[in-house]
């Protein structure tokens, strides 16, 4: 399918949404083509059109889901339409990347990935941070041994980037429309990450609370004790209490082998300490188009939205797949229970979530590591 046109659609059409318009037009080069959007609210789907000189607005995304144009499909929606659009998605024959968190529960994931696996279509989830370099660089080290076995992985997060529900998105941090407090709305990447580079939880013991927040139905606070399938133990500390207004300033990450060890704070590689005799990868993106630079959080669903886009045109798997998000909706209920119950509680084992270290997000487009784009 590479060399024939590929049509995209956008549901909603939010302050994330140009993050995934500016991944479509970076692959217009190669023939994909950002063909519909739609939201409830037309003012704010014919904005983004207007941005993107995008010929179809629709303020049900059904009739968006109807056309025939359209292969794949980004759903920017709050968490508790990830589901119902999903389902929507997959009826129509059309590829899905799914904003974070993918669902409110195991049993709207597992419905997702159900529908999706019976129409034979792809299911991703964002996980935009992957797609920074020095993470992508953290992850092929661990891949490669660099850090021999891995011990230890920890996270401290702390971020109040989407901590107000009086904001834009009044339905964060609310029972039965949010899939849970900081865990689910910023903490999520920093747990996928921790997970991407050591593998898949075992068991869980968590302690959550409302600190600062007392207008929320979720947690504002929590710390998460993870053992992991490998034997490795893990930990991560967040909270969207204190007065930091982005995902960087307040979040560092470290990961601990017998070899070696690294430190990223921000995203960013501070510390490293590897095997003898391996240099760690230096890794180039594709260029992002003139403008996309104006996303506040980085290039990260840019670069993600070209990958899977690149991903499924070739029939390929999404690069961060349905079952990721899936394991992370277990960790978190895990995590949930946990902190009510005040004990250890076990995860079943699915295999199949992060459960291949060696496949890394963003092969498709580090350069000089394959096929380029839309080849």
């Amino acid at each position: 399918m590479d060399g024939e046109g590929f049509g995209y659609g956008i549901i909603g059409c939010g302050w994330v949404a140009p993050a995934h318009a500016w991944g479509v037009r970076a692959l217009e080069p190669a023939g994909v083509r950002l063909v519909a959007v739609a939201d409830q609210d037309v003012d704010r789907a014919e904005r983004l059109a207007h941005d993107f000189n995008v010929p179809h607005v629709y303020a049900d995304y059904r009739d968006l889901l109807r056309r025939l144009d359209v292969q794949a499909v980004s759903i920017c929606l709050p968490d508790f339409l990830h589901c119902e659009a999903t389902v929507a998605a997959a009826a129509a024959s059309k590829h899905v990347l799914c904003e974070k968190p993918l669902a409110r529960s195991l049993s709207e994931a597992d419905g997702m990935i159900a529908a999706c696996e019976r129409r034979g279509v792809a299911l991703g989830l964002i996980m935009n941070h992957r797609y920074f370099p020095d993470n992508l660089r953290t992850k092929r080290a661990i891949r490669d041994g660099a850090l021999g076995r891995v011990l230890m992985g920890s996270v401290v997060h702390s971020s109040a980037l989407t901590g107000d529900p009086s904001g834009t998105s009044p339905w964060r941090g609310r029972r039965g429309l949010a899939a849970g407090g900081i865990l689910t709305t910023q903490a999520i990447h920093f747990l996928d990450l921790l997970l991407w580079f050591s593998g898949p939880a075992r068991a869980v013991k968590a302690w959550t609370d409302r600190l600062v927040r007392d207008e929320q139905d979720y947690e504002d606070t929590a710390v998460l004790a993870m053992q992991l399938r490998s034997g490795a133990l893990a930990t991560l500390a967040t909270t969207n209490g204190a007065p930091i207004t982005d995902d960087f300033t307040g979040t560092r990450l470290e990961i601990h082998g017998t070899e070696g060890y690294v430190v990223l704070e921000g995203d960013r590689l501070r510390l490293a300490s590897v095997r003898s005799g391996y240099a760690l990868q230096e890794i180039q993106l594709p260029p992002a188009p003139p403008g996309a630079g104006e996303v506040v959080f980085g290039l990260g669903h840019v670069y993600e939205v070209m990958d899977f886009v690149t991903a499924v045109r070739r029939g390929g798997q999404p690069p961060v797949p349905g079952g990721d998000g899936r394991h992370l909706m277990a960790v978190l209920t895990a995590a949930y229970a946990s902190a009510r119950g005040e004990q250890e509680v076990g995860l079943e084992d699915r295999p199949a979530a992060y459960s291949d270290l060696s496949a890394g997000s963003g092969d498709l487009l580090i350069q000089g590591g394959g096929r380029g784009l839309g080849e």
